[in-house]
């Protein structure tokens, strides 16, 4: 556990932080989209549809990427 925390540049906090946020995220994305297939004139948050996700995702990964480059550089 510890080495994967220093081979993303984390702390335990942080890490545990992210993955909260994204886990909350994609909890709130997976209730819209069940309420949306069953009653599909009610619509998504743009936040929550699958292009938002992919938005979303995209910019945890560049996060979780700069991170590791800033541990590389020192």
């Amino acid at each position: 556990m510890i080495d994967h925390l220093r081979k993303n540049n984390q702390s335990y906090l942080n890490h545990l932080k992210l993955a909260w946020i994204v886990a909350f995220h994609m909890l709130f994305s997976l209730c819209f989209l069940l309420v949306h297939g069953v009653m599909p004139f009610i619509p998504i948050p743009k936040l929550f549809t699958i292009e938002g996700m992919t938005r979303k995702m995209k910019k945890w990964d560049s996060y979780l990427k700069i991170n590791k480059l800033k541990k590389e550089k020192r």
